[in-house]
């Protein structure tokens, strides 16, 4: 083999082998390439879905924060209406009791009724109702002797009338109601706002 052949020999192969190097080299930039793309394209797509859940368990918090505190006042509410009811039935049982005491029933209707002898009534007429009316007599009795005009002092007993008592003024013409049931409604009135602030819960 002469010199010459040998060196387009040499030649030949190194040019292959730098042509498949020069290929390899692009064929591995080209996938370098393409994995960076991959992989960019992967991390933007994850950035997106984390940003999609942060915003969906945002809202996923407040609608349960908003559901927990609607819950909380409806529970309050429920309570404050249970709490309520219960108060008036108590109350209706406490004002039932003291209207079958003899002794609070005397003192209630002997005040009331001094009080409109002294603002210039002529008459007073006070009916009894329900355990009360079977003390007509003695509250009576009572009455006129405590009145400075006795003869202005009426008592009658209706076993039909509520438990409690009336007041009736001007031969008739004005009734005032001390019933049981008109006793308490003033209570209530009076009380629930001192029950709903105690039931009002602390900020």
């Amino acid at each position: 083999m002469t010199q010459e052949l040998q060196e387009l020999l040499d030649r030949i192969r190194q040019e292959g082998v730098d042509k498949a190097r020069a290929e390899a080299q692009a064929i591995l930039d080209a996938a370098r390439k393409e994995a960076a793309g991959i992989v960019a394209e992967a991390k933007a797509s994850a950035d997106t879905t984390r940003q999609e859940a942060n915003r969906e368990a945002a809202a996923f918090a407040k609608r349960a924060e908003q559901s927990v505190r609607q819950a909380s006042r409806d529970v309050q509410l429920q309570v404050a209406q249970a709490l309520g009811g219960l108060f008036d039935r108590l109350l209706r049982v406490g004002v039932e009791d003291a209207l079958k005491n003899d002794g609070a029933l005397t003192k209630w209707v002997s005040e009331a009724v001094s009080a409109y002898l002294k603002g210039g009534e002529g008459e007073v007429e006070v009916s009894l109702g329900g355990a009360a009316a079977g003390h007509a007599d003695a509250l009576l009795a009572h009455l006129r002797s405590q009145a400075s005009r006795p003869e202005g002092v009426k008592v009658s007993a209706s076993p039909s009338f509520p438990n409690g008592f009336s007041l009736r003024l001007a031969g008739g013409r004005v009734e005032h109601s001390f019933t049981a049931e008109a006793i308490t409604e003033a209570l209530s009135r009076l009380l629930r706002p001192r029950l709903a602030a105690l039931l009002k819960p602390e900020a």
